[in-house]
């Protein structure tokens, strides 16, 4: 082959190699953004979807319940405290299931979850079988309910409860308290002339809900086609964008339902919807953590995040009725008119008072907070230690036998931790993704600086091929003149 017929082979080679690259090079961060949006975006074929549709990684419902020790001296009303100690954790292997799926033409999809758990007794501290005193979730109901009726109405329903042995106390194992449910005569003649209105013929804080999709309501969320940054974003619970138990701007549902999230690339905090106090909470940043090699930044539960309008102005809308103390949050409207209050567990960044009144709480950063960890790029979540606590307000009445000698406290119920940590298989996906956009760059350029090598190494065979035929030239003009000098 002729020597120009290689130079241009390679300058073709070269030249096609160094647009390409450059081009690819220079269009990456693009088709880097399209990428992304394809595996992040929810649609049945994205990487994000298989993590949400169905939990694919452990999940973990943490409960603790609270013993009631010395409820004698707590009925009795003299100046012992109530003693509370902390039994469990009784542990439930939890998966979860986006279940009755619509997918809308406005970049949102419709949907209900549905929750199963199922009792892991090896990594359990007790059994389900183990018995719990506290009070009487039932009878703290009826008291608080008709808390602003007039006494003599009051006290007719205190001899009803009487006489049907209606208790503030009671001793039922943790599988009843939990899941199984137990009969109680008040709440079926409270339920009978509407003094309650909960649906539920036995009483149990998660009576009912095991497998149950329609529980924790409907859902719309964000898909992120339109808006990458909006993924995981709800718009509306049980068809509203707004719910009735809190006014203003604490009634609007915003923020992730914990298991789908934007990237976040600066928030100093972050906010989910918790459909089982009707409400969003938010968490603060905190700082860098590493977990399976991924960088990830930590939100946790600083003293606002129950604040009752001190601090934060805008959460004295919470204040619903009588406002409390910071720390804690009234869901009563949420739950039916129970007396039901939320905390972090131990009362943990509560006010002094609400532990100033019982004993057995040791409220610790390290065990009681809550937080989660997100990948800011992507949004995955890394590790999720989601913490709160159940309280029941039991309050004194003069014109109620059964409360007449109780002082007016928050009685803790019971605490959960609900955990998850991303496996080394998924963690492995999302460090391929954030690579792929310093990979892809490094490929193209390469690409491109192979072309111009390639190219460089025509421009010198072109030379050396050029002085070589000067060389050729001079040698025979030399020997042309020595010629004519012998011949002279």
């Amino acid at each position: 082959m002729k020597l120009w017929k290689k130079l241009a082979i390679i300058f073709t080679i070269g030249i096609a190699l160094a647009i390409v690259g450059l081009t690819l090079g220079i269009l990456w961060s693009t088709i880097y953004a399209s990428i992304i949006n394809t595996q992040l975006a929810l649609s049945p074929s994205s990487t994000n979807y298989e993590l949400w549709e169905k939990t694919p990684i452990p999940m973990y419902l943490k409960l603790h319940m609270f013993n009631l020790t010395n409820y004698e001296d707590f009925l009795s009303g003299n100046d012992t405290k109530p003693h509370f100690a902390e039994m469990g954790p009784y542990v439930f292997r939890e998966v979860d299931y986006k279940v009755n799926l619509t997918w809308n033409e406005n970049s949102t999809i419709t949907y209900q979850r549905k929750r199963v758990w199922h009792f892991d007794e090896t990594m359990s501290v007790g059994k389900l079988s183990d018995k719990v005193t506290n009070v009487n979730p039932v009878t703290a109901s009826v008291a608080y309910i008709l808390r602003y009726k007039k006494s003599g109405f009051r006290d007719i329903v205190d001899r009803i409860m009487n006489a049907v042995g209606q208790k503030l106390i009671i001793t039922k194992t943790v599988n009843e308290l939990l899941f199984e449910g137990y009969n109680d005569t008040m709440l079926n003649i409270a339920r009978k002339f509407k003094l309650i209105d909960m649906p539920l013929d036995k009483f149990a804080w998660f009576y009912g809900r095991n497998e149950s999709a329609p529980y924790d309501g409907t859902f719309n969320m964000l898909t992120g086609a339109s808006n990458l940054l909006d993924i995981g974003v709800l718009k509306e619970w049980n068809y509203n964008s707004n719910v009735d138990y809190y006014p203003g701007e604490c009634g609007v549902v915003k923020g992730t339902n914990g298991d789908l999230w934007p990237p976040l690339p600066d928030n100093k905090t972050v906010s989910f919807f918790i459909s089982d106090i009707c409400t969003s909470i938010s968490a603060s940043y905190d700082n860098e953590t590493v977990h399976e090699g991924l960088t990830g930044v930590k939100y946790s539960s600083d003293d606002t995040i129950f604040d009752n309008g001190t601090k934060v102005p805008s959460h004295k809308c919470y204040c619903v009725g009588d406002c409390i103390p910071s720390g804690a949050l009234n869901i009563s409207l949420c739950k039916w008119g129970a007396p039901a209050f939320i905390s972090l567990p131990h009362f943990y960044l509560a006010d002094e008072s609400y532990r100033q009144n019982i004993d057995g709480m040791k409220p610790t950063k390290e065990k009681h907070e809550l937080s989660i960890a997100i990948e800011p790029k992507t949004g995955v979540p890394l590790n999720v230690n989601a913490k709160l606590q159940l309280n029941l307000l039991v309050q004194h009445d003069d014109a109620m036998s059964t409360f007449k000698n109780i002082k007016t406290t928050f009685v803790p119920m019971l605490w959960f931790s609900q955990e998850a940590y991303l496996t080394s298989d998924y963690a492995s996906t999302v460090k391929f993704i954030i690579i792929l956009q310093t990979l892809g760059s490094v490929t193209c350029y390469g690409i491109a600086c192979i072309g111009i090598l390639i190219i460089c190494i025509g421009v010198f065979m072109y030379i050396r091929h050029g002085l070589k035929g000067e060389d050729n030239q001079t040698l025979l003009t030399r020997n042309d003149n020595e010629v004519t000098t012998i011949n002279g």
